[in-house]
């Protein structure tokens, strides 16, 4: 079955060819090229740890994967184990992209044929090929930290037939030999947008990428850079691995003075909304992290703030009653929780789209709707 083909039509029917240039750049480059024989798919076995899928065992499941539209493919966990390993139970620290995001992107990056660019986390090397099709390799800057991806990425794109300019770096502190640059645009999420970036491009430049907050993942920041200032909105969904140093630490160790209060609200109608509203509580807590423990009359809610001086536990069960709520240190994250969503409430429960960040030398600001009505965050 030829599945780069199924893939092409469904890409061609979801609208991933808007910029011109993409439908061939997809067809000239050879995603197979860019894939190890061996990767981690979607399915675990009973342990939990994922199922390798290997060209020489099942060449058409490998490839059916290869295009699938919608899925990546995930090639390292725990900054170094490779598929070679075997079935895995660790956290993913490199994947190929699936072809769905990729693309969607590469459209959001408004590019031209005369552009210089900056693409962040090289990884496979598969959308560094994307964007020589696009600028040609003369004007691609491609950086990976990891020293055994950028290794393999390079050879990747050498054997492909392109030569971009391919860094061993931390791709935060961009690349200024061949700066400025027209376009940037990152494959790992951020929490802040690097300074770097900003001083390297180019006036009118547009800065793209991933960005997590410790709360919620999965937004797609589309920065414009003006007179040294990157302004944006968040233009669509994007789950992307963090950048190394970006990840989050979740150390603990609050106060040992605890205080007990009742919820003013259900937990469920905060925290049962799902990714995007997740994602935008984030943007108002962004030093907030939360996860689910227990089940059934057990389910608690656990948050804590970055600096692990401050934790809440909120019971689910009976959540009105005093001793409900649980909290160490001297912030409430419940209450804080509980104003941030009253806020999203009370502003009409506006999609995260109409959130954006303005970034200049005093920081980062959080708006909504314009730049012009700061809310705080980030």
């Amino acid at each position: 079955m030829n599945y780069r083909a199924i893939s092409r039509k469904e890409l061609e029917v979801m609208g991933a060819f808007r910029s011109p240039w993409l439908r061939p750049a997809f067809d000239r480059v050879d995603r197979e090229a860019f894939v190890p024989d061996r990767f981690w798919g979607d399915g675990t076995d009973d342990a939990g740890r994922h199922l390798v899928l290997d060209k020489a065992e099942d060449e058409d499941s490998w490839r059916r994967a290869v295009w699938n539209t919608h899925s990546s493919l995930i090639t390292q966990m725990d900054d170094g184990i490779s598929p070679e390993h075997g079935p895995f139970k660790g956290d993913f620290s490199s994947s190929i992209s699936a072809l769905d995001i990729a693309f969607e992107k590469l459209n959001q990056l408004e590019v031209d044929s005369d552009h210089k660019v900056l693409h962040i986390g090289t990884a496979s090397g598969y959308d560094s090929a994307l964007l020589c099709e696009g600028v040609g390799s003369g004007n691609l800057t491609t950086i990976e930290f990891d020293p055994v991806l950028a290794s393999w990425g390079a050879k990747n794109l050498e054997d492909a037939g392109y030569s971009p300019t391919a860094i061993c770096g931390d791709g935060l502190e961009g690349w200024v030999p061949t700066a400025p640059y027209d376009r940037v645009i990152s494959t790992a999420a951020v929490r802040s947008i690097p300074r770097q970036w900003i001083e390297q491009s180019a006036e009118g430049a547009v800065i793209l990428t991933p960005f997590n907050t410790l709360y919620g993942r999965g937004g797609l920041l589309k920065l414009r850079v003006q007179q040294g200032v990157a302004a944006g909105r968040f233009v669509g969904g994007a789950c992307y691995m963090w950048v190394r140093s970006h990840r989050p630490k979740n150390q603990i160790n609050p106060a040992d003075e605890k205080r007990k209060n009742a919820s003013p609200i259900d937990p469920e109608e905060v925290l049962g909304q799902g990714w995007e509203i997740n994602f935008t509580m984030g943007l108002y807590l962004p030093d907030v992290s939360f996860a689910h423990r227990g089940e059934g009359e057990s389910k608690q809610a656990q948050l804590w703030d970055e600096a692990g001086t401050s934790v809440a536990i909120v019971n689910y069960d009976e959540w009105w009653r005093d001793g409900a709520v649980t909290r160490y240190g001297s912030r409430n994250l419940w209450a804080e929780l509980v104003r941030a969503y009253s806020a999203w409430r009370n502003a009409g429960q506006p999609h995260y789209t109409h959130y954006g960040l303005t970034c200049d030398r005093s920081g980062q600001h959080l708006w909504l709707d314009e730049p012009s009505n700061v809310i705080g965050g980030p």
